[in-house]
């Protein structure tokens, strides 16, 4: 008896140690970085009626509901973390024991008869898939990925804990991996083939998606989530659309981004070397193909003219500014690529083969670590609009950019855990069929600098000076 009590002991704590361990594998929440905003859902199962208001910043109070949600009805909502909700007993006129309070038991006192409306308050998570169950006098309780992640780590504990707990201390740590090992590899493939599944429906509805919105000219630019002003180092706002936001993958649309000057500058550097526009061809290089078609030249950003006034320069400085802003990656001019001036011509809605360039991206964008030195973020300026088509659409997210002369579409795909974004950014130049669309690009890396520039590096991310057998 008196060493059962050491091996119990053991097994409980080698089991409660698992369970963390087990948890934070298994826990989507634990392994990457969320955005701010989260869809939720509010289920009135309390058998009686329910108003819901959001608690803004000021402390007032913003019906969700036009009248009310009724036993068994879900109630929506994209919020926000740390959002606060007031979940209230929907009372549609005072009980009569209220009516029939004396003078002296009138609001703020009350009669000890009369009892005010159930209510509690519900804070916005970070964890996803949030789902707020109202239950009896408006008590909560909230189900998310990390509380679905726990459930399945206490179950493979619990299962392991009594298989180990009459073993000897020194046997238990084996025989607890043995159990718990395969019990978390099938959670894992199958999160995993649910998630690869819902990667192969969102592709081919994007793919539809992507079919009707470049047909439809009337399609405007999608409206953002969210509008917020930028400043810039001459003291000019510039009006900022948030398509997307997420911590792997953001798309902004910004107005009076580029002035006709600066764009004028950009196109006259680039007219002497115009070509045809080519892709990464896979091995390291580039090629043509037919899935684009434009032609682009690229033009050296000259710094040491910044001073002077140079409008490339200014533009360029305008732009770092605004990446490094937007996503903290703290990028420098030194070793990047050139701003690539893009041009495509609109030859009629009969074309057979107009301009356009087909689904990609522009790094990596395969939801895996980070290599070093590649492309993490894209700043697109229109220079000049296109009469009809040469939208730029994101196929994956819904998002829609219809050009407009001096604004900017920015988009990045990196992580803050340096996990690179899984195909949100892919995006497209729908045909461009009337009218000329000019854009100026700049693609911005991660790892390069005056010793390690651009240029000295493959389209696979790897140095020239690596390729060759030593």
């Amino acid at each position: 008896r008196n060493k059962a009590t050491p091996t119990m002991n053991s097994s409980t704590t080698l089991t409660a140690t698992a369970l963390a361990v087990v948890l934070l594998i298994i826990s989507p929440a634990a392994n990457c970085a969320q955005p701010a905003s989260r869809p939720i859902q509010i289920k009135n199962e309390s058998g009686k009626r329910a108003e819901i208001y959001w608690v803004d910043p000021n402390g007032q109070m913003v019906k969700q509901t036009s009248s009310f949600l009724v036993n068994g009805q879900t109630l929506e909502l994209n919020s926000y973390v740390n959002h606060t909700f007031l979940v209230k007993e929907f009372l549609a006129e005072e009980p009569d024991e209220c009516k029939a309070d004396p003078p002296k038991y009138k609001s703020p006192t009350r009669s000890p008869l009369c009892t005010p409306p159930s209510e509690a308050y519900i804070t916005v998570n970070d964890n996803d898939d949030q789902v707020i169950h109202i239950l009896k006098d408006m008590e909560v309780e909230t189900e998310d990925s990390q509380s679905k992640a726990r459930e399945i780590a206490t179950s493979i504990t619990s299962t392991c804990q009594e298989k180990v707990k009459e073993m000897d201390p020194t046997q238990i740590l084996d025989a607890f991996v043995e159990c718990a090992q395969p019990l978390v590899v099938n959670e894992l493939h199958g999160a995993h083939k649910e998630s690869k599944e819902q990667a192969i429906m969102r592709e081919q509805i994007g793919g539809q998606w992507e079919e009707y919105s470049c047909k439809d000219m009337d399609l405007p630019t999608t409206s953002p989530k969210s509008i917020h002003f930028w400043q810039d180092d001459d003291g000019k706002e510039h009006e900022v659309g948030v398509l997307l936001d997420r911590d792997e993958a953001k798309i902004h649309y910004v107005k009076n981004f580029i002035t006709p000057e600066e764009c004028k500058a950009i196109e006259a550097a680039a007219a002497p070397s115009l070509h045809k526009a080519t892709v990464a061809d896979g091995a390291g290089g580039s090629e043509l193909v037919k899935s684009r078609k434009a032609l682009q030249a690229g033009v050296r950003v000259p710094w040491e003219r910044e001073e002077d006034g140079d409008p490339i320069a200014a533009v360029s400085r305008r732009l770092y500014d605004y990446v490094n802003d937007a996503t903290g990656y703290n990028l420098e001019e030194d070793g990047q690529e050139e701003i690539m001036s893009i041009q495509y011509e609109g030859r009629g809605i009969d074309d057979p083969e107009p301009d356009r360039y087909r689904p990609h991206c522009d790094g990596q964008c395969d939801g895996l670590l980070f290599r070093p030195s590649g492309r993490v973020a894209t700043m697109v300026m229109y220079c000049e609009a296109p009469s009809k088509g040469g939208a730029t659409n994101f196929r994956n997210v819904g998002v829609h950019i219809v050009p407009e002369a001096g604004t900017a579409a920015f988009f990045s795909y990196l992580g803050s855990d340096m996990v690179t974004d899984n195909r949100l950014t892919e995006h497209s130049c729908c045909p461009v069929l009337e009218g000329e669309k000019k854009i100026a690009v700049q693609w911005l890396r991660m790892g390069v600098d005056e010793q390690n520039p651009w240029n000295s590096f493959n389209t696979l991310g790897v140095k020239y000076s690596e390729t060759f057998d030593q």
